[in-house]
Formats: structure tokens, sequence, C-alpha cells
């Protein structure tokens, strides 16, 4: 087993070389740029991690239900007469207790890489709506946030839902305005979250439309490049989207919404995120 200060030595080497989350509303190019990314030898992109949606709350959870038992402990014994127990972990432990746990997971992640990495990515989409949590366990952390039109984003994420339910889907959402709505309110939420993010750390968050992947996908990896902070060349440039289009091709077509979209569900996305769409100039 190893010892404990050297754990704890590696952990801080593990979160001091650079961490970036690869977050957005849409899948579509998350994983594009984690292969694009993860070619560069000095760059450890292993995948998603699912911090924020699932371990996180655990972590909390177990420390709740652990300080639940210490008071109950404490209360029997104070109604017995005898000294209470000064047991049990504070709020403020949990992020000690999520940094702790991140280290751990990306120490692994470094030891399992070729090279030592200059830089871990860490993909997790949904980690979008959680950024203001990840900024206070990790503040040095930068993000990387892909997104496109949500119009577009609603009718894939409607037809890959259709294909894959075996009823319960469209018992919820008998037609597709009714979808779109929901969708696009999600849609709203979650850009605006990257965009508040952005708003206070902007020199920590990188926009990058998946649209422009596919017509500059060397333009959009240099830009990545750029901003985790690892040197590249023009053969490494076309090594690396060479790589990312074989393993995550991009099926995108722009405006195809237009075709699905009837009237009741272009009212109901704009009513939920007109503004939004204008302002990102779509």
């Amino acid at each position: 087993m190893s010892d404990f200060r050297e754990v704890q030595a590696e952990l801080a080497d593990a979160l001091a070389g650079g961490v970036v989350f690869l977050v957005g509303a849409t899948r579509w190019g998350t994983a594009w740029v984690q292969q694009c990314l993860d070619t560069h030898p000095y760059v450890c992109a292993r995948g998603e991690a699912h911090l924020s949606d699932i371990l996180f709350p655990a972590v909390g959870e177990a420390l709740g239900n652990y300080n639940k038992q210490c008071d109950k402990i404490s209360n029997r014994l104070r109604a017995a007469g005898l000294p209470a127990n000064a047991a049990g972990l504070e709020y403020g432990d949990i992020d000690h207790l999520l940094r702790t746990a991140v280290g751990l997971m990306f120490r692994r992640w470094i030891a399992k890489a070729e090279t030592p990495p200059a830089v871990i990515v860490e993909k997790t989409p949904e980690h979008v709506a959680a950024l203001d949590i990840l900024g206070r366990i990790l503040p040095d952390a930068r993000v990387i946030h892909i997104y496109r039109d949500g119009r577009d984003e609603a009718l894939a994420s409607w037809e890959f839902n259709i294909g894959m339910s075996r009823g319960e889907f469209p018992r919820t959402y008998p037609t597709f305005a009714d979808y779109a709505e929901v969708f696009a309110g999600n849609w709203n939420r979650a850009i605006d979250g990257a965009r508040r993010f952005r708003r206070y750390r902007p020199e920590s968050c990188l926009d990058v439309r998946a649209e422009d992947i596919v017509e500059d996908p060397e333009g959009v990896a240099e830009r990545l490049f750029n901003f985790v902070g690892v040197g590249i060349d023009q053969d490494w440039l076309k090594a690396c989207t060479g790589t990312a289009w074989d393993i995550a091709p991009l099926d995108l077509e722009p405006g195809s919404w237009q075709r699905s979209f009837d009237d009741a569900a272009k009212g109901h996305f704009n009513r939920q995120a007109g503004e939004l769409l204008k302002l990102l100039g779509y």
C-alpha cells in the first residue's frame, strides 16, 4: 500500500499540471474534441468521469448519512447523562473530500499514460450545469464549451429518443412541439451556465461551435491546443484531426430543423430560447 504522504504528493501533482473540463449542452462535438486532444502525447483525455452528476452527489449523501448517525449516537449519550461525541464532518469538509476523489481518479489516468501529460481533459457534457461547483473544487480548472444550434440539437435528440424508446418517451411527449419546448428550456439553462462561468473567468473558458468543427477542423484544433497550452505543428494538427474524424465523425447538417419544425414547435422553442438563438448568431 502506498505511503499516505506519497499519495498526497501525487494528488497535488495530478491537479497541478492543468485540468480542463469538456462540457456542452450537446453531445455533438464533445467526442470529436476529446479524441482530437487525446491524440497528442502531452494531453490525457480519457473520457467521462461523471463527477458532478454521480460522484459529487454520492459523496455528499454519504457525508450527510454519517453525520446523522453521529448525531443519533450523541443524542442517546446526552439522554443518558453521558458526554456526547464530537464526531462528524462539517459541510465545508466536502470540498476537500471531492477534490481528493477527483485527484485519485486523475492520478490513475496519469499512471496509464505513455508519457507524463501536461494537461488532463475530462469530458462529461452534463458538467455544463455544474461549472460553479467544479470551479470551487478546482479553482484553476479551465472549460471548453461545445454548442450547436439548439433547434438542430432538439430534432436530433427527438429522433434518437424515439428510436430508442419502448413507449415511455412518446407518452411523455405526445408531439415534437411538446418536446421542443422542454428541450429549449434545458438548452437555454445549459448555455447560460457556460456563459456565466465565462463572464467571471473569461480567460478560463473557450467556446467552440460544433458547426465550425465541420467547416474548419484544423483551425478549431489549433485554437483548442493553444487554449490547453500544448504546442503543436501542422503535421500534428493533421494527425490529431484525422484521428478525431476516424473515431468520432461529426454527422451534422446545420439547418436540418427547418424540415421538421412546424409552427407550434417554432413557437414553443422561441418562447424558451429565441433570444439566446439571436445572441449566438443562429
